[in-house]
């Protein structure tokens, strides 16, 4: 039954209820592997459950505005929508609006606008990248894949509090007491899989406001997205004399994104535009830079609470 749609329609209706139906299959297997470890709670796990709610609550109530506001969009110059019924207006605009390049095209347009989404870019592909498979892998937390797929589809801070969360919560039985060779090798090094995905991500990054203005905007976002899920794919291992300190990658990481932020502050400079009225300007910015607000705030308390463990 197409309910009178035609294949396109059908097809539109159906990559869009995929795309919910694989972040409810994400959040079950990140919560059940969760729930797999020790179950001893903590503060700061209780800490974690709050800010993944709100940071979820937060960024998703502009992503759903985005989205009503782009189905309005598209209404005003279909021609004959309200003379067919919902579904079929819903299977129009799905079919004939790239959403995610929509998004994309209105948080990357100008340096204010870029100045709040290109943090959550570096910190993506660069330190959040680096530390979700080496800590991971040194805590034996299952699944780490699947926690870089549900923050690029959902959102980071929302990853991110989750993957904190199963940190909080430590097997009784490490990888470390089973080999005590294998975390001084994940944790020390990391293998060229992971350091050259990471260094090409941040190269689109930085491309970013070029391709904007040429053909390759769409190209390069995917390669920005698809690069750093290379290294959480099981591989066969290469070029394994290529490791490098994990140390030297996060300070590459650190320079490289500091020469990129650079240049986009030198650039917003020459506009008198308040930043908190940016974040504001349309629901699809307030989604990004809201993740990047509870993303900070939920690095600060992990590294409050570490500190505070010392």
């Amino acid at each position: 039954m197409t309910f009178g749609l035609s294949p396109e329609q059908f097809v539109g209706l159906a990559i869009f209820a995929s795309y919910f139906l694989f972040i409810f299959l994400l959040f079950f297997i990140i919560i059940q592997s969760i729930s797999e470890r020790n179950r001893t709670s903590s503060s700061l796990s209780w800490t974690h459950i709050v800010l993944t709610l709100s940071s979820f609550g937060y960024t998703w109530y502009y992503m759903i505005s985005f989205m009503r506001w782009s189905f309005v969009e598209y209404e005003r110059s279909a021609p004959g929508g309200s003379t067919v019924s919902t579904l079929v207006r819903i299977a129009n605009w799905l079919t004939n609006t790239a959403l995610f390049e929509q998004a994309w095209t209105i948080v990357c347009d100008g340096p204010l606008r870029w100045w709040w989404s290109e943090q959550l870019c570096l910190f993506t592909v660069g330190f959040w990248t680096v530390f979700l498979l080496t800590k991971g892998r040194e805590h034996d937390v299952k699944h780490l894949w699947a926690y870089m797929l549900f923050g690029q589809l959902v959102a980071i801070s929302v990853a991110t509090n989750l993957f904190f969360l199963a940190l909080t919560r430590t097997r009784s039985t490490t990888t470390a007491k089973k080999n005590p060779a294998a975390p001084r090798r994940a944790t020390d090094t990391v293998p060229p899989i992971l350091w050259l995905s990471v260094l090409a991500s941040l190269m689109t990054v930085f491309l970013v406001p070029h391709s904007l203005r040429h053909d390759y905007f769409l190209a390069n976002l995917l390669a920005m997205h698809a690069l750093v899920v290379i290294p959480f794919i099981p591989l066969p291992v290469v070029l394994g004399h290529l490791h490098i300190r994990t140390r030297t990658l996060y300070l590459l990481v650190g320079l490289l994104s500091v020469l990129t932020r650079v240049r986009t502050v030198l650039w917003m400079m020459k506009s008198e535009v308040p930043l908190w009225t940016v974040l504001h300007s349309h629901p699809a910015q307030a989604s990004i830079g809201w993740d990047v607000v509870w993303t900070t705030m939920s690095c600060l308390v992990t590294l409050l609470s570490v500190s505070d463990d010392r």
